[in-house]
Parts: C-alpha cells; structure tokens; sequence
C-alpha cells in the first residue's frame, strides 16, 4: 500500500505523543520550524501552536494536505506545506530548527540517511539546532515503536490494535517483523470495518535500518557537531537498551 493511500489513516494509525513535550521544549515562539517529513501532521498542530513559522515537507502530496488540514485550527505559527524528497531538499531558506522525527530517517538506506541529513542539515541557520529521533530496536524495548517486538519469532504475525476511525468505522493493524543484517523488514496488515460485514484489507510493508552511534557521528552535515545524544524522551543518557537514538546536531555560529 502507498503512502498515497496511507494517509486517510494515517493520523490514527500514528497517533502517539510520547515525543510531543521533548519537541516541543527545542522550540521558541519567534524561532522558524521545517518538519520533514511531516507525515499527517502529528507533530505539526502542536508546533503551530508555539512557533513563529511552521514550513510542512514530505514526498507525498496527500500527507502534506492532511498536515497543513492538522495545523491551521489552532495555528499561530505562519504555515507553508512543501512536496519535496528530503534527500535534495532544497527550500532556499534557513530554520532555526529542523526536525527529523520518529524513525522516518530509517526508511532511507544509510547512504541515502546521509545525504538526507546534509540536505536537510543545510537548512539549519547558524546556531540552530536538527533533531533526528532513531528507533533503535533493542530486544528490552518492546512495543517501540509499536509494531515492534524483540521477542517476537521472525514472520509471525502480532495483533497490535484496534482503532475508532470516523463515521464509525473501526482500523485494526496487525504486524510482522522480518530480522535483517542491517535492517527489519515490517508488513502490515489493515482492516476497516465499516458497519455489518463489510471489511476493506490492506497490506504495507516498510524496510527500517539500523542507525547507530557510530553513523549520526560520521553523518553531521557540514557546519554541524552532534550536540546531545539521548536514549529518551526523558533526556536519559543513551545506551545499549535504550529505546531511542535522539541526536541533536548544532550549526556552528
């Protein structure tokens, strides 16, 4: 399934806000924000509410719709929505903050993540800050993101949720996991149940690699050093069996 077709469902399957105070304490009220990819706006209507100017990027036009739809009722944030690949991103101005949230770097193969981060790293304005958040996919952290488990035996399929869409239809996902050298192969599975008998199936499948470290130290666009890396939301030091990889990377004044 595309992304085209992900996105009338998107903002429930992805409705999460573990990241949403984290996000939040980076950013100013006069400071200009890019979010890529900015998905169904998840993030976005919380950002709009707090900064100056809020500029929505993603490869598909309909997930930049739906952000712009997501941010505009308590917007006081200037928006502006952009389709474009964040790999040659190239808005011709700066930010004071760049965020590349939860796992999206992942669904890029390492040399691609690189060349989205220098693409988007070249945004950033001196002194300004980008957030890249990793999953890291440790076998203590289960159900982060949610359809992950490390204990979970390669192909076996997992129930993950059940979800209220409107008009009273109800979304539920299911997942497997697929352990690669340097990857893990998801499939998705979607039921939408609108009333009686009547249930709509769909099928996604995504590749995430694994970051590490070592790659967010080697990949700091030009101008940028790693300023913090944190293992949580909670600012916890990063570890081996820590759930996420956040990095905040600094552009030199």
């Amino acid at each position: 399934m595309s992304y085209s077709r992900r996105a009338d469902i998107y903002d429930v399957e992805y409705a999460e806000d573990r990241d949403r105070d984290f996000v939040l304490s980076l950013i100013g009220e006069t400071d200009r924000v890019l979010e890529v990819p900015c998905g169904a706006g998840r993030l976005s209507r919380w950002i709009a509410e707090k900064a100056a100017e809020l500029t929505l990027v993603d490869i598909e036009p309909k997930m930049v719709g739906r952000a712009l739809e997501s941010a505009r009722p308590g917007a006081r944030a200037l928006l502006e929505g952009r389709v474009a690949d964040m790999r040659t991103l190239d808005l011709g101005r700066e930010f004071d903050l760049a965020l590349i949230p939860r796992e999206a770097l992942q669904l890029l193969t390492p040399a691609d993540g690189a060349r989205a981060l220098a693409a988007v790293g070249a945004h950033v304005a001196p002194g300004g800050l980008m957030f890249v958040d990793l999953a890291t996919f440790a076998g203590a952290c289960p159900g982060d993101p949610d359809y992950y488990d490390g204990a979970a035996a390669d192909g076996a399929w997992r129930d993950n949720w059940t979800r209220r869409l409107g008009a009273g239809a109800e979304l539920t996902r299911r997942s497997q996991q697929t352990r690669e050298s340097d990857a893990i192969l998801f499939e998705l599975d979607y039921f939408i149940r609108r009333g009686g008998d009547e249930t709509e199936t769909r099928r996604s499948q995504m590749r995430l690699f694994r970051y590490d470290h070592g790659f967010l130290e080697a990949a700091a666009p030009r101008g940028m050093s790693l300023a913090a890396i944190y293992g949580g939301y909670d600012k916890t030091d990063f570890s081996a069996i820590a759930p996420r990889l956040l990095a905040l990377y600094r552009k030199s004044a």
